[in-house]
């Protein structure tokens, strides 16, 4: 049965387990490309599962909704410095995110990586998974933020690896 909402078509087939569901799901899912021009960007997304709304007024990236219009992924990009104009370091920028997302009480951050040119950083945050990768590109950083519910969890963990690959 075809389900539409909205620009979304979403197929329910009844399938022994949740395994074949999924693995049926990612196999049929179609990628477009989103590349920004002034942060010089470009990241991979599921056209069946998320909509791009339209670019940020001053240009630095775009929010993708779900079916039910929630944001799933966000991508932006800022340049790399502080209220004095001072570059700011990947590694300076790693410790920042880090500190603000310890303040909000309900995120748990379950792993984080910091490579020459990006960080990760995964967790749980406001009853949702988020991933989040920060790219370093052309003295700039380049952001991409996943977000979803638990219970969609088998579905985009796959999908993360190919959205965060993408990413450059």
């Amino acid at each position: 049965m075809l389900k539409i909402w909205g620009f979304f078509a979403f197929l329910t087939v009844s399938f022994g387990n949740a395994q074949s569901k999924n693995a049926f799901v990612q196999a049929n899912l179609n990628y477009d490309n989103y590349c920004n021009v002034r942060f010089q960007y470009c990241v991979d997304y599921p056209i069946q599962l998320m909509t791009p709304e339209p670019e940020s007024s001053n240009g630095d990236g775009r929010i993708f909704t779900n079916h039910k219009h929630e944001e799933t992924l966000r991508v932006f990009g800022r340049n790399n410095l502080d209220a004095e104009g001072r570059t700011i370091s990947l590694k300076q920028q790693f410790d920042a995110d880090l500190k603000s997302l310890a303040k909000n009480t309900a995120t748990k951050i379950t792993y984080q990586k910091r490579g020459k040119t990006f960080f990760v950083i995964s967790g749980y945050k406001n009853g949702k998974i988020f991933y989040q990768k920060t790219i370093l590109k052309n003295d700039a950083f380049a952001y991409a933020i996943l977000q979803y519910d638990e219970n969609e969890r088998t579905v985009f963990d796959k999908i993360s690896t190919n959205i965060f690959k993408s990413f450059k």
